[in-house]
């Protein structure tokens, strides 16, 4: 599934219902855009940022829930302090009910980029993950992994492996994510693709579709929303995004 050329900005906040909007923002930001996305969020928000330990992770958080805020009021067009929210028992975050029920929003982040995924009237999931050597692959695929997805990655030549062992996990993130009942999900009880291609479990095949996204050198992600069929479209948010 391909993505759709990028318009510009301004025709870009109003996901039809055969879309679904994926935006890729850096976490490195000047600190006069740090300080204006400081500014749109709650108090609430404020405290989980200095709870963090690390310097980089309390601007890294404040900058994506800020840019989150930024998107999610222009496509509602309200301020973006304006946008409140809500969490089901999982923890899952959705949208007031006051500013409707139409719009359905995820968000991830790893290092120094974030995905913001949104559509309309389905639901989403999204997840990034920075690709990286890991010593312990077997294990996390054992523990994580289907059964047909360990014999897929064994399968694989040594080369390809770290892309399709991150292709998966993200997949699999971004499905349980999208349903929004968290570890009630055995990550074992399904199997996506490890690379691109319909999803052979068919309850997946269903009712779901899963994109797989590659943002930035060194990253992958993937996006699973409910339904068949919708058209992704993507867009890199710079700072200067917001003022227009």
């Amino acid at each position: 599934m391909t993505a759709a050329s990028a318009p510009s900005v301004s025709d870009a906040f109003e996901p039809a219902s055969d879309e679904v909007h994926s935006w890729c923002v850096s976490l490195d930001v000047p600190p006069e855009t740090s300080a204006g996305l400081y500014a749109t969020l709650t108090n609430d928000e404020r405290n989980r940022s200095a709870r963090l330990r690390f310097e980089r992770d309390r601007r890294r958080f404040l900058v994506a829930r800020g840019v989150l805020r930024k998107l999610l009021g222009r496509y509602l067009g309200i301020p973006p302090g304006s946008v409140r929210f809500v969490y089901n028992a999982f923890g899952k975050p959705a949208l007031s009910p006051e500013l409707g029920g139409r719009l359905k929003f995820n968000l991830s982040h790893s290092a120094d980029l974030a995905l913001i995924a949104i559509a309309a009237d389905a639901e989403i999931g999204v997840d990034l993950e920075f690709i990286r050597e890991q010593s312990d692959w077997a294990e996390i695929a054992r523990c994580f992994f289907s059964a047909a997805e360990r014999d897929r990655l064994n399968r694989l030549p040594s080369h390809l492996y770290p892309q399709a062992f991150f292709s998966c996990w993200t997949k699999k993130e971004a499905y349980v994510k999208a349903r929004g009942e968290g570890l009630a999900i055995p990550l074992t009880s399904f199997s996506v693709p490890l690379l691109d291609g319909t999803p052979t479990d068919a309850v997946l095949a269903r009712r779901w579709s899963l994109y797989t996204l590659q943002p930035a050198p060194g990253y992958i992600g993937a996006l699973a929303v409910e339904g068949r069929g919708r058209r992704l479209r993507q867009w890199h948010w710079q700072a200067s995004s917001s003022s227009r």
